[in-house]
């Protein structure tokens, strides 16, 4: 009974939407988007800060997760996996982009060939490991979220954040680090970059708490929107909203 009425009280504040055709969603997903790439174009760069060796691309990476966890607090489950999708399919077009121009002959006075060869050919390993982690972790921590806003009433942002983000960065991190530097660096720091990959994304998520309840309630009160995925299905492979 008592969730009916929080149902009930939630569906009267929150007046029926569209929430697929606010111009929030198309900004947040465009931002989801653009880190996305930039976190997947300087991955596979190591760098070194004191004794921890981590990928570039861990500046921009877990940006993805704050603004994953910010489309399904609003707009619900749905509207997360289609933006999930479509950045996955963008990331897509440049990376295979990129590494398709690595065969186009290169000009005679220009001397950056290997160069530009060694880094845009290691896009396909590099393409692969980022999707199978960003489908998993990306996923499991919309999916989490959205339970747990249902079992909490929407309470305790700042708890169901942390718990999803943990859960999926620490799936991501295990999947991508393997496939994308296995054989490739001793085994030992393949396990030195999981542990400092982790910690740093979930620190990361502590840190933008604030910046996820300001945004996630200003887009409430501007969107009219607070969903709640009571009957949604979670299957990451429907588009239907």
């Amino acid at each position: 009974m008592y969730i009916n009425d929080r149902l009930l009280a939630v569906q009267d504040k929150y007046p029926a939407h569209s929430p697929a055709t606010k111009n929030s969603v198309l900004i947040v997903g465009i931002l989801f988007t653009a880190f996305l790439i930039l976190a997947n174009l300087s991955a596979f760069k190591l760098a070194v800060l004191g004794t921890f060796i981590f990928p570039a691309g861990l500046i921009f990476f877990p940006i993805t997760y704050v603004f994953d966890d910010i489309l399904t607090e609003v707009y619900g489950f749905k509207i997360s996996r289609r933006i999930i999708w479509s950045a996955l399919f963008a990331n897509f077009i440049v990376l295979m982009g990129l590494w398709i121009t690595t065969y186009l002959t290169p000009a005679p006075d220009w001397h950056e060939q290997a160069a530009y060869a060694t880094l845009y050919r290691a896009t396909p390993r590099i393409f692969i490991a980022s999707t199978v982690g960003y489908f998993f972790g990306e996923f499991t921590n919309s999916i989490i979220l959205a339970k747990l806003k249902i079992a909490t009433m929407g309470r305790h942002l700042w708890l169901r954040a942390i718990t999803s983000s943990a859960i999926g960065v620490g799936i991501d991190t295990i999947l991508f680090t393997h496939i994308a530097f296995l054989f490739l660096i001793p085994y030992f720091m393949i396990w030195k970059i999981i542990f400092t990959m982790y910690c740093v994304k979930v620190l990361y998520e502590m840190c933008a708490l604030p910046f996820t309840y300001s945004l996630a309630n200003y887009l409430k009160k501007k969107d009219q929107i607070d969903h709640y995925d009571f009957t949604t299905k979670f299957n990451p492979f429907s588009l239907a909203v």
